[in-house]
């Protein structure tokens, strides 16, 4: 296994910054796991978290071009085993709800008060706010929408959390439509329904509703879900849905879902301006305890703009330096951390992207962008479009523009590839193949790639 760990780290060494093979790979130990994979030995948690987020993909695709489908898996050294040095404290545990909450747990850190708030979000936190006291004067309904990482499940759960400690006899259903579709499927299979009518129906104050997109194409799902929020609207009950898409732009939904998700108040959640931004690495770093000067918050808010996950990721990547090379917090070593998580949490502009199935499916920019109907070019286009969409923070307006489309167009190309991935499992396994190399592309800058399709 140090043969192939070796090298593995030799290419690495080519194609990650010096300074984050040295902090986050060059520590690591590799030894022949119990199954015959290749074990890889972290030096904490905080270290094998990052390696796992950061590195796991990038060390995967090398074994996987030296033609070995060897397995890895990654482990921490246990503490008492540890060489002496320097060491980050355990990382706080999230505290969870258990009583009154049916589906999944709320995380008990995601509250109103811990919500930074901006202009992008000040309607979604208000909206979510006077949800949550009851005061709302549209029907009790509210439909939050963001790309990744911009807030909506913290505020969602927040609605959860205060009514929690409001109300303990309140029943609240935190799920996704993913679990809800589960649930029924398994409750059609087992003979449960009336069970599964009952929980849903009368054993529900609060419905949080998130990823509500995943119900598209599926009819019966949608069909028992509009049943559902009927009894529950009728009842006065509230509800909260979350999507990463506006309800008209979720493929395949019933006229009927579709009026119903719309019955409330839509709140878009857009990237954090500069000053929100600032605000919330300062408010993260003192929940860390982390001694960070306002010029080194600053200049990493400058960089980081779209994506509070990655802003919360800059700052415990800055801690965790700072504690393991002992040094203090410093504007030299935030650019080292910049200069780290662009090269492997670099994100994928609209061009790329385009280049990238263009490649896959043998089709030219231009060719893409033309208005040929040919089943190649729409098709390529279609992935285009859709992994734009899910890639970036593109509104469907701006991808019109970049697609040289019309809004209708672009709508209509992301929920027709919404339902053949989900009829036509060739698309489905394209889809899965493209998300692949996209997010190969996204740590390494560069792909291999199979011999081109010719009959896509």
């Amino acid at each position: 296994m140090d043969e192939i760990w070796e090298t593995v780290k030799a290419h690495l060494k080519d194609r990650v910054s010096p300074s984050g093979f040295a902090l986050w790979l060059e520590p690591l130990k590799a030894e022949k796991g119990p199954g015959g994979e290749l074990l890889l030995q972290c030096p904490n948690q905080f270290a094998l978290r990052w390696v796992h987020s950061h590195y796991l993909p990038f060390i995967q695709q090398i074994l996987a071009n030296l033609g070995t489908d060897l397995r890895i898996r990654l482990s921490a050294i246990p503490p008492a085993v540890r060489e002496p040095g320097p060491s980050l404290p355990p990382p706080a545990q999230p505290l969870l709800f258990s009583a009154k909450v049916g589906g999944r747990q709320i995380n008990r850190n995601f509250t109103f008060e811990r919500f930074v708030v901006g202009s992008s979000n000040r309607l979604a936190f208000q909206a979510s706010q006077a949800l949550a006291r009851n005061d709302t004067f549209y029907k009790g309904v509210l439909f939050l929408t963001s790309g990744p990482g911009l807030g909506k499940s913290h505020l969602s759960q927040a609605v959860g959390n205060y009514l929690n400690q409001a109300n303990s006899h309140i029943r609240i259903f935190y799920i996704t439509a993913e679990d809800f579709t589960n649930d029924m499927v398994w409750s059609l299979k087992n003979g449960g329904m009336s069970r599964f009518k009952e929980r849903y129906r009368k054993g529900c104050d609060v419905l949080l509703l998130e990823d509500v997109h995943f119900v598209s194409g599926k009819e019966k799902i949608q069909a028992e879900l509009c049943y559902t929020l009927d009894t529950l609207m009728d009842r006065h009950k509230r509800i909260v849905f979350t999507s990463c898409y506006l309800p008209g732009e979720i493929a395949h939904l019933s006229l009927e879902l579709r009026s119903r998700l719309t019955g409330g108040l839509i709140t878009p959640i857009g990237p954090p301006d500069f000053p929100t931004r600032v605000q919330i690495l300062r408010r993260k770093a003192e929940e860390r305890g982390a001694r960070a000067p306002a010029q080194v918050l600053e200049f990493l808010a400058e960089h980081i703009a779209d994506d509070v996950r990655r802003l919360e990721s800059a700052l415990d990547c800055l801690a965790a330096r700072a504690t393991l090379l002992n040094e203090p917090i410093s504007l030299r070593v935030a650019r080292e951390v910049l200069h780290d998580l662009q090269a492997v949490e670099r994100r994928l502009s609209v061009p790329e992207i385009q280049k990238i199935v263009g490649d896959y499916y043998k089709v030219s920019l231009p060719e893409m962008l033309g208005r040929s109907r040919q089943k190649k070019l729409v098709r390529a286009r279609q992935m285009a479009i859709y992994f734009s969409r899910l890639y970036t923070q593109k509104t469907t307006a701006e991808l019109g523009r970049l697609f040289q489309r019309s809004h209708a167009s672009v709508v209509h190309a992301l929920q027709t590839l919404e339902r053949d991935r989900q009829l036509q499992p060739r698309v489905a396994e394209e889809v899965k193949f493209l998300e692949k190399k996209l997010a190969q592309a996204q740590v390494t800058g560069r792909g291999t790639w199979p011999s081109p399709r010719t009959d896509a």
